[in-house]
């Protein structure tokens, strides 16, 4: 019996210690728009002024690589691993680097439009959704099948009046079924409308619920969308106003608001798709900045302490790689964690008396797994993986630990197949190698 009881308490222990933790600033504070998080080490962030930054180690140092890119804020980004990533500008264009952003390459453009999300699902396939470019002009819902050579127009993308999108306002659960918000423009507005489609941007079959709310000088922007699967999400605007649905889309129903807030608008949602039915919501009243999540659709609300940096500066975008693991990005070049503030969770207060690295747990696994590791003296130590052939894909650890037992979550990047790869722990005079398998 207290064996189950330390197992249950060490459990909730590492899901308590899981917190928002200021990261850095990048070197040119601008605000950060959007966000791409390929795996724990790998990010990208788009940013006002053509600021374009690529972290290798989690947001702790950042490389500039926006040369090349035309004046004007960036907006919706997209990476596939360190070296193949896709932006999107306030212009209506895309450009892609395969070089890591030494050097980039125009790939669609249209005036009078204005970049809102691109995601692209691997090397060939990815959408994009764009503004119209007026009054009875279809939205630019756009698609590629050859990383991005051709950008084609879904089938039946909506026409606009008096709308247009809103930045990071979408989400989806396959390449098949996505969510898209979008603004009235109409000064006191009372009411947005949500696009969805089941079909993909391939297949079009665009439908649309029009939204209930409260909408200001600009108008109704339902500019926050996430769903946890097919048929639970939730809807923020502008308006002091939430919602969930539980049929896709179909219909909606206000839901309460989280505690402390009244007059508000809703920034930007991220729903987890791991069967927790997590949701964050970032919200702003103007001065200062609240993070809240609900596993129910808003029955109940969570609050998230921000470090003050993030009470400031906001979460503007949000990105989970597990339910322990996320990053967000905010207003001058604000970046943000969410998990154990030292990267890895100390399992519990034994210093062991001799170095050991377990097998990892899910074995094979897709797309994470987690490793523990002992070790006796206090030192540097680092926690790599390779394929099979020697080359480092992934740094989980790599820094001075204090001695005792750890945990460590490995998330596979997009990038990586199908396979073998090896997990090496080095710490003083001691290595050690193990296997694991990779099955998507």
């Amino acid at each position: 019996m207290k064996k189950l009881f330390l197992v249950i308490f060490l459990i909730g222990f590492v899901n308590a210690y899981s917190q928002w933790n200021f990261v850095s600033t990048l070197p040119t504070p601008q605000n950060i728009n959007s966000i791409s998080v390929v795996n724990q080490n790998v990010i990208w962030v788009a940013c006002d002024n053509a600021t374009l930054y690529k972290s290798t180690n989690g947001g702790v140092n950042w490389v500039s690589r926006g040369a090349g890119l035309p004046a004007g804020n960036l907006y919706g980004i997209s990476a596939l691993d360190t070296t193949n990533c896709w932006v999107g500008t306030v212009n209506g264009s895309i450009y892609r680097t395969s070089n890591g952003g030494l050097n980039w390459t125009l790939q669609f453009s249209l005036a009078g439009s204005f970049s809102n999300g691109i995601k692209m699902f691997n090397s060939n396939y990815g959408v994009y959704q764009g503004d119209p470019t007026g009054n009875g002009q279809p939205y630019q819902f756009r698609y590629t099948t050859n990383g991005g050579t051709n950008w084609l127009l879904s089938p039946n993308a909506p026409i606009a009046t008096n709308e247009f999108g809103v930045i990071n306002a979408w989400d989806w659960t396959d390449t098949s079924h996505f969510w898209i918000g979008s603004a009235n423009t109409s000064a006191s507005a009372t009411s947005a409308k949500v696009y969805k489609t089941s079909i993909g941007f391939g297949g079009g079959g665009w439908t649309s619920a029009t939204l209930p709310g409260t909408g200001g000088t600009a108008g109704l922007y339902y500019q926050a969308i996430g769903f946890t699967d097919n048929n639970n999400g939730m809807a923020g605007s502008n308006g002091s106003d939430i919602k969930r649905t539980t049929d896709g889309g179909v219909t909606w129903t206000t839901v309460t608001n989280p505690p402390g807030v009244t007059a508000f608008a809703a920034i930007n949602f991220n729903a987890l798709k791991d069967g927790s039915n997590t949701i964050r919501v970032s919200i702003s009243d103007g001065t200062t900045n609240y993070c809240f999540r609900t596993t129910n659709l808003g029955a109940a609300w969570i609050t998230e302490t921000l470090p003050a940096q993030g009470q400031t500066n906001g979460l503007q975008d949000m990105e989970f790689l597990s339910s322990t693991l996320g990053f967000a990005g905010g207003n001058l070049g604000t970046f943000l964690r969410y998990g154990n503030p030292s990267g890895i969770t100390t399992l519990n207060s034994e210093i062991p008396v001799q170095y050991n690295l377990e097998q990892n747990y899910p074995n094979p696994f897709n797309p994470s797994t987690t490793i523990n590791f002992s070790i006796p003296t206090s030192s540097k130590v680092t926690l790599k993986i390779y394929n099979t052939l020697g080359k480092e894909v992934a740094t989980l650890v790599d820094g001075f630990k204090y001695a005792g037992n750890y945990s460590v979550d490995f998330n596979a990047s997009s990038d990586l197949t199908s396979g073998m790869y090896f997990y090496t722990l080095t710490s003083d005079n001691f290595t050690a190698t193990k296997k694991l398998m990779l099955v998507k």
